[in-house]
C-alpha cells in the first residue's frame, strides 16, 4: 500500500522517544521522512542526526501545519501527544486536545493517505490483570475518564482518537496501535517514566521512589521490538481491514514495579534502596492501575509470534547503553 522506498512518510511527534526510533527505521529503509513536532518534549537532535529526515516545527493542533507536513506523503504515523504521567496530569486539558483535536486535524488534512494512529493502553482505564485485554473490547468513554480523575485528559483524548479512527476507517485506510509500557535506552525520566527515573536515582545515589506498595504490575516492552512490530503491522495489507484494525503491541509478561526497582539497583550496584511514596500524594484525585496485560491475538495473526525481552533483559540493555553514553561523554 505504501511500501515503495521512495514514498515520503510523515511522523507526527517524531522527535520523541518512540517517534525518533520509527523515523530512523523508516529512513534506513529508504523512505524520505518528514517530522512534525512542536518540540515541547521532543529533542531536535533526535531527528537532525538522521539522514533523509526533515524536521518541521509545528503542532498537530495547527491544521495548516498538518496540511503542509502531510502534503505528498504516502503514510502518516500519528504519535504526537503529551508524554509521561506527570506531564499528562499537569496538562490534562492540553493532553485531551492533542489526542482529540490533533487527531481530527491529522485525519482531515491527510486526505486519503493511510494513517496509523498510535493510541495507548490507557484507553482500558483502571483495569487489572485478572483477564488479558482484547483489542475488540468495547470501552465506554466513562472508563478512560475515570482513569483521568473525572476530567478529560490523556486517556480520554486517546479514546477520542480511537473513536475518530473507527469512523474514518469506514471510508479510508486507518489502523490503530496501542503500546504497552514501551521502555529502553534513550528514554527520559523527567516526564514521569519509571525506568529512566529509577536509573537516574540509582546512579546519583538516591533511594528509588516507588509509588504505593510497588505491587502494581506492568508489562514492559522493548522500544526496538515495538518499533519493528508496529512497522510490520503497517506493512501488512490485511491489518487495515475495518473492524479488525486495532492492535495491542507489547509484552505479556508482568513485572511488579518494586521488582523493577530491585533490578535497577542490581544493575547499577546502588545500595541506596527505595522508598515508598503514597500514589495520591503524587497524583491527587487519581487511582493507580494495579495491572494491565494485553491480548495479542491480532498482532500474532498478522505478523507472527514475538519473543519479547524480559524486564531483566531490558534493564541490562538500558544499563549498558547508559554506561556507553557516559563513556562517550567523558572523552
Amino acid at each position: 500500500m505504501w511500501s515503495s522506498p521512495s514514498t515520503p512518510v510523515l511522523v507526527t511527534g517524531g522527535a520523541g522517544f518512540i517517534g525518533s526510533r520509527l523515523v530512523r527505521s523508516l529512513a534506513a529503509a529508504g523512505h524520505p521522512v518528514r517530522v512534525l513536532d512542536d518540540l515541547t518534549t521532543g529533542r531536535p537532535e533526535s531527528v537532525e542526526a538522521i539522514e533523509g529526515a526533515t524536521l518541521v516545527r509545528g503542532s498537530v493542533l495547527d491544521a495548516d501545519a498538518v496540511a503542509e507536513a502531510a502534503r505528498g506523503t504516502g503514510l502518516v504515523l500519528h504519535l504526537a501527544g503529551v508524554v509521561g504521567m506527570r506531564l499528562a496530569a499537569q496538562q490534562a486539558g492540553h493532553a485531551y486536545a492533542v489526542g482529540h483535536q490533533g487527531t481530527a486535524n491529522v485525519l482531515a488534512q491527510s486526505r486519503d493517505t493511510p494513517v496509523v494512529l498510535v493510541s495507548s493502553s490507557a484507553v482500558y482505564g483502571l483495569s487489572d490483570s485478572t483477564a488479558a485485554l482484547r483489542e475488540d473490547l468495547a470501552v465506554d468513554r466513562a472508563v478512560p475518564l475515570a482513569y483521568d480523575g473525572g476530567t478529560p485528559g490523556y486517556a480520554t483524548g486517546k479514546w477520542e482518537m480511537e473513536r475518530l479512527g473507527r469512523e474514518a476507517a469506514r471510508h479510508r485506510p486507518v489502523l490503530t496501535v496501542r503500546p504497552f509500557n514501551v521502555v529502553g535506552p534513550g528514554q527520559l525520566g523527567r516526564y514521569g517514566m519509571v525506568l529512566p527515573t529509577f536509573f537516574r536515582q540509582a546512579e546519583s545515589g538516591e533511594p528509588l521512589t516507588v509509588h504505593g506498595d510497588g505491587t502494581q504490575r506492568r508489562c514492559f516492552t522493548d522500544i526496538d521490538q515495538f518499533t519493528r512490530r508496529l512497522l510490520d503491522v503497517a506493512a501488512t495489507e490485511t491489518a487495515w481491514r475495518p473492524g479488525a484494525n486495532v492492535f495491542n503491541i507489547g509484552s505479556r509478561t508482568e513485572t511488579a514495579v518494586v521488582d523493577l526497582a530491585r533490578l535497577v539497583l542490581d544493575a547499577t550496584g546502588s545500595t541506596a534502596g527505595f522508598v515508598h511514596v503514597p500514589y495520591e500524594s503524587v497524583f491527587p484525585g487519581r487511582t493507580d492501575v494495579t495491572g494491565r496485560v494485553p491480548r495479542l491475538d491480532r498482532l500474532t495473526a498478522a505478523v507472527g509470534e514475538t519473543d519479547w525481552l524480559s524486564a531483566a533483559a531490558l534493564v541490562r540493555k538500558t544499563a549498558r547503553a547508559r554506561q556507553a553514553d557516559r563513556l562517550t561523554a567523558a572523552r
